[in-house]
């Protein structure tokens, strides 16, 4: 079941995505942890849950979408929580931290990880949410 702030994510989600994406959509998806670890497990091989996948446009697409997220509201909350943040705050930062893999950026060592961390505070910050910390 969405929160009942669902807007106040959505609408900050569309703003960060605007500004990574101004021509394209993106499609924003909410489950639970059952949902969540059925769509790990089935593409990209890992069986638990996790807090936000996102998945690129397959080849030969919708022309003009991005690509599409599933963002875990059980897992969002507990970050929340360990984070300092509000709930909300953290969906956003989920939501942004996977407009960024649409855009291309990965973690793979701790430099890019930084990197992408520090963006994410940006891109949360453009869209005037406040988070305290974020770590993936």
């Amino acid at each position: 079941m969405p929160p009942r702030s669902w807007a106040a994510i959505t609408d900050a989600a569309a703003r960060i995505a605007e500004h990574l994406f101004p021509a394209q959509t993106v499609a924003l998806r909410l489950v639970d942890d059952a949902e969540m670890r059925r769509l790990n497990k089935a593409f990209r091989g890992v069986d638990v849950s996790t807090d936000v996948l996102a998945f690129p446009p397959a080849a030969g697409g919708t022309r003009g979408h991005a690509g599409d997220i599933a963002l875990c509201w059980p897992a969002a909350v507990r970050q929340a929580c360990a984070n300092g943040n509000k709930p909300e705050a953290e969906a956003t930062a989920l939501a942004a931290h996977a407009l960024l893999h649409l855009a291309g950026l990965d973690h793979s060592d701790a430099a890019s990880q930084d990197e992408m961390d520090r963006r994410t505070r940006e891109l949360c910050h453009l869209a005037q949410i406040e988070v305290v910390r974020f770590g993936h």
